[in-house]
Parts: C-alpha cells; structure tokens; sequence
C-alpha cells in the first residue's frame, strides 16, 4: 500500500483550524477598520463645520458638511504652486533616481566582482538609506547656502534623489540578477552596444522592479518633509511643508489642515491604485533574490 504524503500545513490552514471562518472574518474586518478609519477621520475633517473638529469629544459623524476648508485652501494662489512644487521634486528625483540606480544597480549586479562584494555593496547601500536624515541636516543647509541654492527647487531634488538612489540600487540588483546571461550574449553578437542593450532589452524585461522602486522613490520624495522645511522658504515650499504651516501660536487650523492632507494623499492614491498589479509584482519579485 501506498503511503499517504502528508501536506505540509499552510498558515491559512493553521490559522483555520484554530480560529475558523467567523474569527477570521472578524480579523480582517477589524484591520480594515483600522486601516480605513483614519482615511475617513481625514476626509470628514476636512468637510467639517469648525464647531465639530474641534468640539470634545469628538463628533465621529458630522452633521453638517461644509466644503470652507477646502474653499479657504483653493483661494490661496500660493497652494498651486506647492503642488507643483510638490510634483517638480519629486518626479524629477525619482525619474533621476530610477535611470542612474539602475545603471549602477546593473553595474553592481554585473560587474566583474566577486559575489562577496556584491553583498557588500549592497548591505552599503541599505546602510546608507536607514541613518538619520537628521544627522546631516546642518552640512546640507550649509553646502546649499554656499551654492546658492536655498529655496530652489533644485535643491530638494538633489537631496531627494540621494536619499532615494541607496534603495533604487538596491531593489534592482536582485531583478538584475534573476535576468539571464543568454539574453545580454545574444544581443551582443548581434552587435548591441551597452545603451541600446540596457535601454531596449534590460529595461523591459525589469519593469515591474522599475515601476516599484519608481513609486517607492516617488512617495518617499513627495512625503519629504524634514530638507525641505529646511532648505524651503517661500518658492519652493512643497505640500508638507503646507501641512506643518497650519500649526501657529494662535492653535490648529484642523479644517484647512486636513483639507491639504487629502489633497496631498490624493495623487498617491491614484498613482498607486493605478499600478498596483506591476506593483506588487514588482516587489515580490524583487524580494527572491538569487
């Protein structure tokens, strides 16, 4: 008689057999509370009248919806120019970000070095990315006066694109390094050069890796607060900056406060949703390295 091969349990098995549908039901609808809740404290913060964002304890349904907030925000010129501002920085550092990290990320993952230095180079670039912003703070501020660059968007840029570039690098090594040889020979004999080899043929077949680190630069860049509070002063303020501005002495501006947040959180939103597929793609791919 054959002996039955035993299934290795699963973690939706385990959690089955010890919980059940109902109690599993009920967690995730718990973590979509979570998760959704605060959205929606945003959204209906900012389309309160100001006696209910402000009342104690907190109205968690409003009665009334009023769109002031976001009337106060739109007849404000300035707060255009702080969405582009906003849009400028970070586009352009991730776009910088994705094309040079990739060449270097290929030139790691490539590279006539050993697998040795391959790791080393890239626990170097993670380093790099997890210390303080904070830390530099102070030769930055100093560097960018001496350029004459304070309050010009070229500025945050640069700074965005250097905290962004250690973990372009390192996510696209490990698409790097899942690509086949035979691919990149191939092309050669057929008298492919570096640039159109990298560009027609590399570039492709990397694309969900290219699209996850161009949103991860992208929303990190447009999140930034910390350089550009800094090196920010009136013309190349972005929204973070906007947001922070709300808190003065005289108190909390929790209506136009929200009403900004939202319609900064809203183009990420749809960025995200709109390449989610290649996105998720993107990254479990990039987390199976070889």
């Amino acid at each position: 008689m054959r002996k039955r091969k035993h299934k290795a349990p699963t973690t939706e098995n385990i959690i089955g057999n010890f919980a059940g549908k109902p109690v599993r039901v009920i967690i995730i609808v718990v973590a979509l509370i979570l998760i959704i809740f605060p959205l929606y404290w945003l959204v209906t913060s900012s389309l309160k009248i100001e006696g209910e964002y402000l009342s104690n304890p907190p109205v968690i349904v409003p009665s009334q919806l009023t769109a002031e907030s976001y009337q106060n925000i739109f007849g404000k010129d300035q707060i255009w120019q702080n969405f582009m501002n906003t849009v400028i920085v970070a586009g352009g550092s991730t776009l910088i970000s994705v094309v040079f990290g990739s060449m270097a990320a290929y030139a790691v993952a490539r590279g006539s070095i050993g697998n040795r230095a391959r790791k080393y180079f890239g626990l170097w670039f993670m380093v790099q990315k997890m210390y303080p912003a904070i830390a530099t703070a102070i030769p930055v501020y100093l560097v960018m006066r001496s350029l004459h660059l304070i309050d010009t968007k070229t500025a945050l840029i640069i700074m965005n694109t250097s905290f962004n570039l250690p973990l372009v690098i390192w996510l696209m090594m490990g698409f790097f390094e899942q690509l086949p040889l035979e691919l990149e020979e191939s092309a050669m004999l057929d008298g492919c050069g570096f640039t159109k080899r990298f560009f027609l043929i590399i570039f492709p077949l990397t694309k969900p890796g290219i699209i996850a680190s161009a949103i991860l630069a992208f929303v990190g860049a447009w999140n930034e607060f910390l350089f550009a509070v800094i090196l920010s002063i009136n013309k190349s303020k972005t929204l973070p900056v906007v947001i922070a501005g709300f808190i003065t002495d005289r108190g909390l501006e929790w209506g136009p406060m929200a009403a900004t947040a939202v319609i900064t959180l809203v183009p990420v939103l749809i960025l995200v949703w709109a390449l989610q597929k290649n996105f998720v793609q993107g990254l479990a791919m990039g987390a199976v390295k070889g």
